[in-house]
């Protein structure tokens, strides 16, 4: 998630109250929405962070702050409305409105949680299917009108009406998005964010009075979008048709009842270009009134109000792109500059153009649910092993300083026995050992044996050691009893204890002679071997004990085994075991088969060096969009660079 294009974001992995940020989905003016995971309920969920950029930013603590002391109040305002609008919507559950879970403070600012939805939005399909039939239509307009109207009904509006922020869902139900950005503004809020997507919006928004915005805005969007399903193109600009009202140039707009005539009934294309009158006051005011225009009563609502998603999108679920709730403005939108009133009206949405861009990339790269989920705990271990390299070489510096304290004292007691063995005296006599530098010479007693018991009489203190002449070498010569006497007080006295502790072999060294086990086909000694050191987090062992359990050595077969212990080892740099991985899901072997994580598994193996994973890498590449690819390198890149970390 550390990404350039969003360098005021969170770090991914940080943790907000139970929730682990995953990656961003998109930044606009007004905040950053992130996908999550909620580890107390283990679903996943879209979090909006309120960061104003033009306002605020973020401190490299975490927190976020005003920019200055002037701009703190006009932080502390937008940030209270932020809260209270999340606590207003979270009111509504709708199946045709994006939910609301909860909003909480944290790091100075505030997190609105919101569903996480999965789908395809109205713009990918239409750019796919150009048009859609009228039942279609209808079958994907009715139910987020009824969601619609009770968000107009608590005094609130979504003003960001259009294809991009309609999701069709997996199971076919359209939801609308992007109310984490709805502002109210049938109150007395005198501080509006100013968003425009030229076609979709009505001219009111091209200006900063609030008064003049309301249902009848959010009708406009309604009918925008269907002209676009009708005529295959968005409506003209609000701008450029005003220029043509006021007479500078010609309005050229179409009417909806024109370009769909034949395709359409009348009673829907009316209905469509009602909504999209120039001027507020000619537009129905309120979602009742305008659906009693596109439908009977009684038709109201569909029969089949949720139809099979391929029924609606042509397109199979598991082809999909996923989308997040809350997506931001699109690349095709630009801010409106209002007349007067507060600069911070307009300057909070700078950053927001482009934004849905990436969202959009970021949601195409994983297709299912379940590849999201390993993405995930992708993200999630290669941060656990930064942590737990950090322990590893914490004990391993432990575990070397106490072996070379326990060497020192296993030769200890050799060097004591070295230095004093030549003064070790005999059987027959307590006496001190000779002085050293006699004893060194081998030179013999210069006195008969004394009587055992009595005490031994110092040379040194009895004779002058100049005056008295060097005894011959036949005088030096003791008795042949004495000699074996002298002989005998190493093998008669005890030994001097010598407590040797064997130095335990290396992980180098239990590895070979596990390889050599299962060489010699002795697997149980090679597992018994293989299994504490894999537990202890060596990656080589974990390796082999993978490709134990995907070959049945020693160990019963067991793919969802080999697995686990190969991501172990691959989370750690072991490129055998990135290679397995690769292999696996780029075949489905044992896993469902996957190009995205084999391209990812395989990368990596090829970052570290592997040219047998390159030529892998670059097959499962031919397979994959070039979005998906980028998306995946930048992956590669951030994780081996971790790895390569000591």
């Amino acid at each position: 998630m550390a990404e350039t294009a969003f360098p005021d974001a969170l770090p991914a992995l940080s943790r907000l109250h139970w929730y682990v940020l995953e990656r961003v989905l998109g930044q606009g003016g007004f905040g950053i929405t992130y996908l999550a995971k909620d580890t107390n309920l283990d679903q996943r969920v879209a979090i909006k962070e309120y960061l104003p950029v033009e306002v605020a930013t973020r401190l490299p603590d975490t927190t976020v702050r005003a920019r200055t002391e002037e701009l703190r109040d006009r932080y502390r305002w937008g940030l209270e409305r932020f809260i209270q609008e999340a606590r207003t919507l979270a009111r509504f559950d709708h199946p045709n409105i994006v939910r609301v879970l909860s909003v909480f403070e944290f790091n100075n600012t505030a997190y609105m949680v919101m569903r996480f939805e999965e789908g395809g939005t109205l713009s990918m399909m239409l750019d796919r299917r150009g048009t859609l039939p009228e039942p279609d239509l209808l079958r994907l307009l009715l139910p987020i009108l009824g969601g619609l109207e009770l968000v107009h009904t608590a005094g609130f509006i979504h003003r960001d009406i259009k294809p991009d922020n309609i999701l069709i869902s997996n199971d076919g139900r359209p939801v609308l998005l992007d109310f984490g950005s709805a502002r109210q503004s049938l109150g007395t809020s005198n501080m509006l964010t100013i968003l425009i997507a030229p076609g979709y919006a009505p001219f009111e928004q091209y200006y900063s009075d609030p008064s003049s915005q309301g249902p009848w805005t959010d009708i406009y969007g309604l009918g925008a979008t269907c002209y676009r399903v009708i005529c295959g193109r968005q409506p003209m600009d609000a701008v450029s048709r005003s220029k043509g009202i006021l007479g500078s140039t010609q309005e050229v707009m179409m009417p909806a009842s024109v370009v769909g005539a034949g395709r359409y009934s009348g009673r829907v294309l009316a209905a469509v270009d009602h909504a999209l009158a120039f001027a507020e006051k000619d537009r129905p005011q309120t979602i009742a009134e305008w659906r009693h225009e596109l439908v009977d009563e009684g038709a109201a609502q569909p029969a089949a109000p949720n139809p099979p998603a391929q029924t609606i999108l042509d397109q199979p679920r598991s082809r999909q792109p996923t989308i997040v709730a809350a997506a931001q403005p699109s690349s095709r939108e630009r801010v409106a500059q209002p007349t007067s009133g507060n600069p911070w009206k307009w300057a909070l949405v700078a950053a927001a153009v482009g934004a849905l861009a990436v969202a959009v990339y970021a949601g195409r790269m994983w297709s299912s649910d379940e590849t999201q989920n390993k993405i995930a705990a992708l993200e999630k271990q290669f941060r656990d092993k930064e942590a737990a390299d950090a322990e590893r070489e914490r004990k391993a510096k432990e575990q070397a300083e106490e072996e070379a304290r326990k060497r020192k004292a296993q030769d200890q007691p050799r060097v004591e026995e070295n230095k004093t063995q030549p003064e070790t005296p005999s059987k027959a006599e307590s006496a001190p050992a000779l002085p050293k530098g006699e004893a060194q010479k081998g030179e013999p007693p210069k006195r008969p044996q004394e009587p055992v018991g009595k005490p031994p009489v110092n040379e040194k203190m009895v004779r002058p050691p100049s005056k008295t002449p060097p005894p011959s070498p036949e005088a030096s010569q003791p008795p042949a009893k004495e000699q074996a006497a002298s002989a005998a007080p190493a093998a008669s006295l005890p030994a001097v204890p010598q407590v040797v502790k064997p130095v335990p072999p290396t992980p180098a060294e239990q590895l070979a002679e596990a390889e050599r086990a299962t060489k010699a086909q002795r697997y149980t000694d090679a597992m018994a071997i293989l299994k504490p050191l894999a537990d202890a987090g060596n990656a080589q062992a974990q390796f082999h004990l993978g490709e134990a359990y995907a070959e049945g050595r020693g160990l019963d077969r067991d793919i969802n085994a080999a697995e686990r212990w190969y991501e172990k080892a691959a989370l750690q740099g072991e490129t055998g075991a990135q290679i397995r991985l690769g292999a696996m899901f780029a075949t489905g072997t044992g896993v469902p088969r996957n190009n995205n994580l084999a391209y990812v598994w395989y990368g990596t193996a090829a970052r570290l060096g592997s040219n047998a994973a390159k030529v892998e890498r670059d097959k499962v590449a031919a397979l994959l969009q070039p979005a998906e690819r980028e998306q995946a390198d930048k992956l590669i890149a951030a994780k081996v660079e971790g790895m390569k970390k000591p």
